[in-house]
Order: structure tokens, then C-alpha cells, then sequence
């Protein structure tokens, strides 16, 4: 979303409705009663708020309080001085309208063009206001419009400070205006109150007198004997604007070297003396003075969580007033004031401040009061948060032990429901704490339904939010001196192709192993001209960023990712005037290693493996082979890297042992890095497989002398024949292997991993889709098939097959064993477990996937796919839908059978023995189902027992360990919607009497037993869809398996009821 309004009628209508705390959109604000006696009825039309409000206790408005809420991490910074610099940066300078919101800015003369358009807007607004009569004076009485006529605005601005508190009008007019009926307290020409010792531009004298004025962050007239200082220039006037300020802590009154004095109030800002920095100047009718600062703290502080509700909690009680109607504070100065002590400058108005943070998240389509609030903790848990709905903005500072969320604002009123449909507009006038249930069951609604914002104010977005939060723009980054142009292992800048020129686009990418927050990629051309192409993100983490060229001019190219001045990494990129010519290679080597494995190059692999299959993951794609894939020029980063057309020339058609071996090896070769793979025994007759000694890698004699045909031959004649499933399902504790066990974290288990079943396939973790405000989150693996095809899976029991027993298989996530080259040596060694876990910069060796049981292990995985809290009801009703899709797909599958018996005569089709019926060839393989069976009845077994999952994990619910009564009772509800829906879908199957059956999910489930021996196509489709013995329905039955299949399938049958299949 754009944080920017570029337009100024619309940025006036935000300052006109802003910060009553209810009235918007057009809605009433509120009136005095003037009836004598009105607070005797029972439903008053205004009322005076109670003191303390609603929910609201003694403990409440105690700042020690919520010190203790916040918990751990209350000193930690959430934003350091550089990083609010290149936040103001990002917000300064609002080029569309003209509106400055920095100091800095009030030093420039605005765009004459842009002010002249943006004053004729703002008059002929507040002309037809007044010409409807929307807007009248004090007395009710109507404005003659013209008082508002359009003048020519030529400005000469001089920079003058404000002695004291003066209103900056919306218009050319001292008086007030107000809608009908009037409420002196909402002067609707009082756009802001400018405050004293704040720095002001003068603009022009209008003439009535008044002068057109800006502030920081407002523009409008102050009336003609406003107090200002005499105009400041020179070294006074850059102190003013540019310097970095002084704050007074608490009201102080400070004595100039002459004899001047000032009190100050606490908050007050005060220029530095650009001559001795231990003083600061101030202003009066007389002119600039100099005072001693020890009684003063700098402004340029880090933001943490204390502070910030320090300087909140100094503000309690403070009147409310609207645009800062005498001395108050509306909500949004309220909001700026606070943070403008840790010298961040946010705009003036709670429209533009809601998107002004470090980020924002959108509640559009949160509607669930549960869902709102675990948004709002995880958000608390990065940063400060603010909560904005049109015409008002908060500060939330959590939940008390009730579970009740509470915020600090400054606001007028609220409106509260009475006897029948009658409302009372409750009064609030001051900054207070309140819960946001106020206005529950009103016209308006309860503060909470109304947010339309959570605003973040800190660290960076994390895992729990990255699918629902919106960062801001980045302000454009700083391009160092070449001297100072590096980057580093956290954030590395690559490119490709391996030699850049202007015949073949450029891709700059850029990895970094922790969250960069804003950022912009600049690109200087030889020229010096600047472009910022399109940046694309991937992943998180680690994280990715990536622009392209496509036509890069021939010369020295500077690349540089940043925020502001924040620099995060800076490379410098020649730009060849022709491509690379062909490489020819050693009969005795492939190719011989340059750079490193290191967190860098682990990260690009990352962002390789999810680019080359970042495709819409509802869809259900697959690809006939890997060159496929590879040969798509925009989703695969390393594309014709050595401009050789390489894929063209290297076919690649794995299977789901080859898959992550072909994808290391491509990415290794490309990057010329070491690779290394073993050759190992497939662990038959309950045996482990265990791998050679030796390491194969590029050192591999050939007859081939193009590079490009040298790696063909050593990836499909070596690396294909020298790999196969059992290669990745070696025991979790030996070393001698090619992949090794990572931790379950979600820096772990990134893309490329490789995950290994104990039955003999192999995924890799291809791309994790973070969990969103109303979808959750998806952790995608791809794999191929025997005929070379490959597609992606959804992380679920039924296609991430696992178990922690290491006896006979070691299955689960494993990462890649560093290779280390030596070039002098010309030798290749592979990490042991201990040397991995000692050396920094590679994913640990860790074994607790093993630690603990199945249903542990995926209870982990989800609560890493799913960050957050879930509603535990459309968990459930979510795990119904997939039993649903699985049942679907089976209907399609035993039909598929039905028709090969029917067509080849009622011929019995043979069936494998042992734990062949799982996987071998021919019809039994295309038309029998025990794998889709054991995966049905895994899935039964995740629907019917999520309630007891939702009683181990309460706090993956939204529940409190400690509530048995509340998590009993959520469980129960879970059960109900359960079995209601079970019973509400249905499905049909044709008998073998012609007739349509019809049934539910729940007669499924209540068939478990019959599912673990119904996957003989040779049966009748009754038994297929297990028909109870001697039920009507079982009476058209008219074909069964043969005694010895079916001797087997009892044999067998424990396979099923334990759900573990066979290692094969």
C-alpha cells in the first residue's frame, strides 16, 4: 500500500476528521447537553465518561504496570538513532503534494507550481463548505465564502520560531469555524497548534494579514500578531533545521549567558549551539539565545519499549484538544510527540501515521475478534504498535491477565449502548487508558472491530507476520565511496551471468541471513546515473533480493542495498564489452572449486531451489522433467550463467533420488564450488545403508573437452548412477554420508533441504508460504517420479512420511555436508558431525527430530508453518476439507480399476509380495491403493484426533495452559463441529450392481478397519470401499481376491493398523 497521499484534499479531509476517538466519516460529532437536567434521564444523549473508564482499574494507568506486561527485552533497542534517520528519510519529502515532514525541509522554498495548486485546493474546499453551510461560525451563523477567495501565491519564505502556542488555521481566517450543531471544542479551521520554540516557514503575507505559513508538518495561516522570533539564517538557521536536537526530560526553566530565560515544558525540543554543543539556543522577541544543556537529554536516543511508554504514561491525563485546541493533544500529536523524543518525525495526521511505521498490517477481512488480537500480541512482540481506524490512532499496550487488550490514546468520546436503541456519547476529553471493548454493541462498533491498522514501530516484520505485514518504502540508500563499497558474508551480492555483458541481461542478487527490514537496490551505471530497477524478495530466511538489466551498459557498475544510510552491502560489477568464450576443462577434472560454501553461497542455494519452483502453489502443476524447469530463463536465477545456452545442452530427467543430487550439483558447478557425493548400500533385510569411505567428486577422468559437455557426462553417467534413495535415509549419527540431521527451526529448514522418508523417496524442501491474516501458512517440498517427472507437495503426515525410530532407517530433514576444497592440495574433505556443529556460518548437526515421538515431530512442523495461533475450529473443518479431497481423488482411482478388471474380462491382476505393493510396475502400480490407502488412513487418524491435539498444545490455539476448564470446554466444541461435519458430506460410488451408494464422511471414518485391507483392485468395489459384512449394502458384491491375496493382506494388515509401512 502507498504510504503516501498525494492528494491535498484528501490529506485535509484526513486533518478535519481526525482524532474525535468515535466521530467519522461524516458522523456527529459530539454536542453539549443543554437541557437542564439531563444527566437525570436514562439515556442522556452525552454524558460525561466515568473516571476511571470501563474495565479500566487503578493498575491500568500504572506505567510500572505495563512495564511488567511487556516483559523481557524492555531496554533492548527497537530502532537505533542510524536506523531512525533512515526512517525519517523514507518519510521525508512527500514529493506529490509538497508537505514536508522533516525540519531539513522548511530550508527549501517549496515547488511554487505544487503550493500555488495545493492552497486553490484547500480554498475552494473550505468555499464550498461554507457556501453549504457545513461549516458556520460561532454563533451558527453562516461565513460569507469569499472570505476564502483565491489569491496568487508567490512565496519568499524566511524561517522564523514560534515563542509561544499559536493555531495554524486552515484557512485565511482567525475565527473558528464548526459544523452544526456547534461544539466550541471542534473548531474545524484549527488545522494544528504550533508549539513553542518549533521552527516555522513563512511563506507570504496574505492580505488580511495573516501570513501562509508550514511547519514540519503542516501548512496554513497564523494570524498576524502570532508570536514569532525575528527570521533566523546563517549558522542559527541550519542549527534549527539540520541539527540534532536536545529534549527537555521535565519542565525546566533555563538562563541564557544575558540574562534571557526560558521555561521550558518536558518534551520540548531546543537546537543545539552550532558553536559549543554543551549549549542550546532558544528564542525570544529579542532574538536567539544561548543556555547551558546539562539539565537537557539528547533526542537522538534509541527507541526501546521502556522509554516509549515512559514518555506515553508522562502524557496521562493530559485535556484532549482537537488540532491541539488549548494546550491539548488530539491523537495523532499525541502519537507524534511521543516519538518525536526519540527524533522520529512522523506526520501530523493518524491517516498518513498509519502508514509510517516500520511496517503495516492490514485487518481487511479480519474479522474475528480472536484473530485480531493474536495479530496484535504478535505484533507487540516486534515493536511499539499503534492502532489506527479512519479519524483516530492509538498506542496498544497488550492484554492485562484477563486476556483484555488495552491501549493508551488521546481522545474525545465514545458511544455506548443504552435501553433499546438509544445510545449515550460518552466524554472522555484527555489521554487515557482504555480497553478497546469500548462502544461494544453501538452503531459504531467496539474499538477493536473498528481497527483498520496495526502500525509496527521497530524490529523487523519476523516469521509470525511476514504473510500479513506491508514494510514501508525504503528511503533511497546512500552510495558510498568506493573505498567503503563491501559486503560480507551476512549479505553478499552476487551476479549473473558469471561474466557480465551488454548482449544478456544482468540479475544482481543479493543474500542476507537475517531480516534487512527496508530496503532499496540501486544500481549505478557506468555514467553515474542511478537506477533502481524492480527489486523481487524471496524466502525469509535466509533472504533474497534481485533486480535485473537487460541490456547492461559495458564499464563498472556499482551495486548497492541499503535503507537511507543504513548501507547493507555494496559491490562493484564490470560490465564486459563481449561475452565469455568457451571454457575448455582438464580430462581429469570437471570443474575446480573458487569460492567457498559459506552462509552465503548456502543462502543463494536457497534462493535457487525456491525461485525454480515459485509458481502458484494452489495450482497443480507438474513438469515432465528438470531441464523444463531450468530452461525457464526468469524463474531460474542462474540461467545461461556461463552464456554458454548450457541448458540446452544438458538434459536432466531425475527421479526422487536424483532430484536433490542433480540440484546441488547444477548449483555447485555454476557457482564453482565443491561437491562431493558417496555411493552407498540400500540397506536391505532391516540393515541401515551405509556409505563408502571415499567421496566422489568433479575430479572425474572424462574424454570431453567443452566444459559444458564435461558436466553433462559427469551428472548423468556418475552422479545419477552413483545416488538412489537410500543415499539420504543413512543413520542420523554417522558422518560418512552426504547429508547430515539439522535442527527443526525455520533457519534450518530451508529451501534445498532435503527430506528423506523411511520408504524410500526423497523431497526437497522447495518454498514455505508464510501464514497470512485469514490462510495458513504452506511448507512446499518438490520430488520427482521414476519416469522423470517432477511436481511439488503440501507438508502434511500423508506426503512427509516419518518416524523417529533410527533402527532400521534414519528419515527426516537433512542438510547438505560442507565440502571443503583445498586448492593447493587439489583435495576435497567432508565435515564430520562434531566439525559442523564447532565451525560457525554452516546449519548445526542436531538430532532432535529423533528425540521425541510422530506426533510430536508434526506437531513441531506446524507450529513452524503456522507461527501464530489458530482458530482450533477451522483447523479442524481444514483437516475435513483434505479427508474430502482424498476421498474424492479415491473415487476417481477405484473407478480407474473397476474399468481395467471390466475391460480385461474380469482377469485377475497380480499382486507383488512383500512390501513390493507399495511400489513396482504394471497394473497392480497404476490401479491398486495401498499407499493412497495408508495415506487415507492417516488422514482419518489427523481429523479424529486434532481435539486431543488442540488439549496437548492449548497455546497453539489462542488457549491458556493453565484454564483446564477453557481448554476442556474448547475441545468439546471442536468435537462437535467435528462430527456435524463428518455427517454433512457426503460422496457416491457406484456399486457393482449398477445402483449409486451414498456416503458420509463419517461412515468412513467408522470403516477404519475395513480401509486397511481395500486396496486389491481384484475385490469387488464394496469391499473397496469397505461395506460391512452382511450389510445391505454389501449384497451386490459379486467378485473377491483370491484366498492367497487375501492370506497376504492379513499378513500384512499390520502395515496398515499401525500406519508404518514397510522399509523397502
Amino acid at each position: 500500500m502507498n504510504p503516501r497521499i498525494s492528494s491535498p484534499l484528501l490529506w485535509l479531509a484526513l486533518l478535519l476528521g481526525a482524532c474525535s476517538g468515535g466521530a467519522t466519516d461524516g458522523a456527529q460529532t459530539p454536542t453539549q447537553e443543554a437541557s437542564e437536567g439531563a444527566e437525570a434521564r436514562s439515556c442522556p444523549s452525552t454524558a460525561p465518561a466515568p473516571d476511571p473508564l470501563p474495565h479500566v482499574t487503578e493498575r491500568h494507568r500504572s506505567l510500572a504496570y505495563w512495564l511488567e506486561r511487556a516483559g523481557e527485552g524492555l531496554d533492548a533497542p527497537l530502532m537505533t538513532p542510524v536506523q531512525i534517520a533512515a526512517h525519517n528519510r523514507a518519510l521525508t519529502g512527500d514529493a506529490d503534494n509538497g508537505l514536508p515532514i522533516d525540519r531539513a525541509s522548511l530550508e527549501r522554498a517549496p515547488d511554487a507550481a505544487r503550493l500555488n495548486r495545493e492552497v486553490q485546493e484547500r480554498l475552494t474546499y473550505m468555499r464550498e463548505k461554507l457556501a453549504s453551510g457545513d461549516y458556520v461560525d460561532a454563533a451558527g451563523a453562516r461565513v460569507d465564502p469569499e472570505t476564502f477567495a483565491d489569491r496568487p501565491v508567490a512565496a519568499a519564505p524566511v524561517v522564523r520560531i514560534a515563542l509561544a502556542e499559536t493555531s495554524l488555521r486552515c484557512g485565511p481566517r482567525v475565527d473558528g469555524l464548526f459544523k452544526v450543531p456547534v461544539d466550541p471544542d471542534f473548531d474545524r479551521n484549527n488545522c494544528s497548534t504550533v508549539r513553542p520554540q518549533e521552527p516555522v516557514q513563512i511563506l507570504m503575507r496574505w492580505p488580511n494579514g495573516m501570513s501562509l505559513a508550514r511547519t514540519r508538518y503542516a501548512l496554513g495561516w497564523l494570524a498576524e500578531d502570532a508570536p514569532l522570533s525575528a527570521p533566523v539564517d546563517g549558522a542559527i538557521r541550519h542549527a534549527v533545521l539540520h541539527g540534532a536536537p536536545m529534549q527537555v526530560a521535565a519542565g525546566v526553566t533555563l538562563a541564557a549567558e544575558d540574562g534571557a530565560e526560558l521555561s521550558a515544558e518536558h518534551g520540548a525540543l531546543l537546537p543545539r549551539d552550532p558553536e559549543d554543543t554543551s549549549r542550546v539556543l532558544f528564542a525570544d522577541e529579542r532574538g536567539v539565545h544561548r543556555a547551558p544543556a546539562a539539565s537537557l537529554r539528547d533526542a537522538t536516543r534509541p527507541l526501546t519499549r521502556r522509554a516509549f511508554l515512559e514518555e506515553a504514561f508522562s502524557h496521562l491525563g493530559r485535556p484532549y484538544g482537537w488540532g491541539g485546541h488549548a494546550g491539548g493533544l488530539d491523537c495523532s500529536r499525541f502519537v507524534m510527540d511521543v516519538l518525536a523524543t526519540f527524533g522520529l518525525e512522523l506526520p501530523r495526521h493518524s491517516g498518513r501515521q498509519a502508514h509510517s511505521g516500520t511496517y503495516t498490517i492490514s485487518f481487511e477481512g479480519v474479522e474475528d475478534d480472536g484473530d485480531r488480537l493474536r495479530l496484535l500480541d504478535a505484533a507487540a512482540r516486534r515493536g511499539v504498535v499503534l492502532l489506527h481506524f479512519p479519524g483516530h490512532i492509538m498506542v496498544y499496550l497488550g492484554r492485562d491477565e484477563a486476556e483484555r487488550p488495552y491501549a493508551i490514546h488521546a481522545f474525545s468520546e465514545y458511544v455506548e449502548p443504552c435501553e433499546g436503541e438509544q445510545e449515550i456519547l460518552r466524554r472522555v476529553d484527555r489521554v487515557a487508558v482504555s480497553d478497546l471493548s469500548l462502544g461494544d454493541g453501538s452503531s459504531r462498533g467496539s474499538f477493536l472491530e473498528r481497527v483498520t491498522e496495526a502500525v509496527v514501530i521497530g524490529q523487523q516484520i519476523g516469521p509470525e507476520l511476514i504473510g500479513v505485514a506491508s514494510p514501508r518504502a525504503a528511503a533511497p540508500v546512500v552510495v558510498p565511496e568506493a573505498s567503503a563499497c563491501d559486503d560480507s558474508l551476512a549479505v553478499r551480492i552476487f551476479r549473473s551471468p558469471e561474466r557480465p555483458h551488454p548482449g544478456q541481461p544482468m540479475r544482481v542478487m543479493v543474500t542476507a541471513t537475517e531480516e534487512l527490514g527496508p530496503v532499496e537496490l540501486a544500481l549505478i551505471d557506468p555514467s553515474g546515473r542511478r537506477r533502481a530497477p524492480e527489486l523481487h524478495r524471496l524466502g525469509g530466511p535466509p533472504f533474497t533480493y534481485w533486480a535485473q538489466i537487460d541490456a547492461p551498459e559495458a564499464g563498472r557498475w556499482t551495486a548497492v542495498l541499503g535503507d537511507g544510510p543504513n548501507v547493507a552491502a555494496c559491490e562493484r560489477i564490470t560490465v564486459t564489452p563481449y561475452p565469455a568464450q568457451p571454457e575448455t576443462v582438464h580430462p581429469e577434472v570437471v570443474w575446480e572449486p573458487r569460492f567457498r560454501w559459506e552462509a552465503d553461497t548456502e543462502a543463494l542455494f536457497s534462493a535457487f531451489v525456491e525461485r525454480l519452483f515459485d509458481y502458484p502453489v494452489d495450482e497443480e502443476l507438474t513438469w515432465p522433467n528438470l531441464s523444463v524447469l531450468l530452461l525457464d530463463r526468469d524463474r531460474n536465477l542462474l540461467f545461461d550463467h556461463f552464456s554458454q545456452g548450457e541448458e540446452e545442452r544438458i538434459p536432466l530427467r531425475p527421479d526422487c533420488a536424483d532430484l536433490p543430487y542433480f540440484l546441488r550439483t547444477y548449483f555447485a558447478w555454476k557457482l564453482r564450488l565443491p561437491f562431493a557425493y558417496r555411493v552407498c548400500t540400500r540397506g536391505r533385510h532391516g540393515n541401515l545403508p551405509t556409505c563408502e569411505e571415499q567421496i566422489r567428486t568433479p575430479q572425474w577422468a572424462h574424454e570431453q573437452v567443452d566444459a559444458v559437455e564435461a558436466f553433462r557426462a559427469f551428472i548423468v553417467t556418475q552422479v545419477k548412477r552413483g545416488v538412489h534413495s537410500a543415499s539420504g535415509r543413512t543413520h542420523p549419527e554417522d558422518s560418512q554420508t552426504a547429508l547430515y540431521p539439522v535442527p527443526m527451526t525455520r533457519e534450518a529448514l530451508r529451501p534445498g533441504t532435503v527430506f528423506a522418508d523411511p520408504y524410500g523417496h526423497l523431497l526437497v524442501v522447495a518454498r514455505w508460504l508464510p501464514q497470512g491474516s485469514d490462510e495458513y501458512g504452506i511448507l512446499v517440498g518438490a520430488d520427482a517420479q521414476p519416469d522423470g517427472t517432477v511436481g511439488r507437495r503440501r507438508f502434511w503426515r500423508g506426503s512427509f512420511l516419518f518416524h523417529p525410530d533410527t533402527t532400521h532407517v534414519g528419515a527426516g530433514f537433512k542438510g547438505w555436508r560442507p565440502i571443503v576444497y583445498d586448492r593447493r592440495e587439489q583435495s576435497y574433505t567432508a565435515l564430520a558431525n562434531e566439525e559442523i556443529t564447532a565451525r560457525a556460518g554452516y546449519t548445526p548437526y542436531s538430532l532432535e527430530q529423533y528425540a521425541g515421538t510422530t506426533d510430536e515431530f508434526y506437531e513441531r512442523m506446524e507450529g513452524l508453518i503456522n507461527p501464530r495461533p489458530l482458530d482450533p475450529i477451522q483447523v479442524q473443518i481444514s483437516l475435513i476439507d483434505a479427508l474430502d479431497e482424498s476421498i474424492a481423488r479415491r473415487v476417481v482411482s477405484v473407478d480407474n480399476g473397476e474399468r481395467w478388471v471390466r475391460d480385461n474380462g474380469g482377469r485377475t491382476m497380480e499382486m507383488p509380495e512383500g512390501g513390493a505393493i507399495f511400489q513396482t510396475g504394471g497394473p497392480w502400480e497404476e490401479y491398486s491403493t495401498p499407499s493412497r490407502d495408508m495415506r487415507l488412513l492417516i488422514a482419518m487418524d489427523t481429523v479424529t484426533g486434532f481435539p486431543e491435539v488442540v488439549r496437548r498444545n492449548p497455546a497453539r490455539f489462542g488457549l491458556s495452559d493453565g484454564d483446564a476448564a477453557d481448554v476442556d470446554a474448547a475441545v468439546e466444541r471442536v468435537r462437535a463441529r467435528q462430527q456435524e461435519a463428518l455427517q454433512s458430506r457426503t460422496f457416491q460410488y457406484v456399486r457393482s450392481d449398477g445402483q449409486s451408494q451414498q456416503l458420509t464422511l463419517a461412515d468412513v471414518i467408522a470403516r477404519a478397519r475395513g480401509f486397511e485391507m481395500s486396496y486389491n483392485p481384484n475385490d469387488c468395489i464394496e469391499i473397496r470401499w469397505a461395506a460391512p459384512e452382511g450389510s445391505p449394502e454389501m449384497q451386490s458384491c459379486r467378485r473377491h481376491a483370491p484366498a492367497e491375496h487375501r492370506a497376504r493382506m492379513r499378513e500384512y494388515r499390520t502395515w496398515f493398523s499401525t500406519r508404518r509401512r514397510p522399509i523397502y
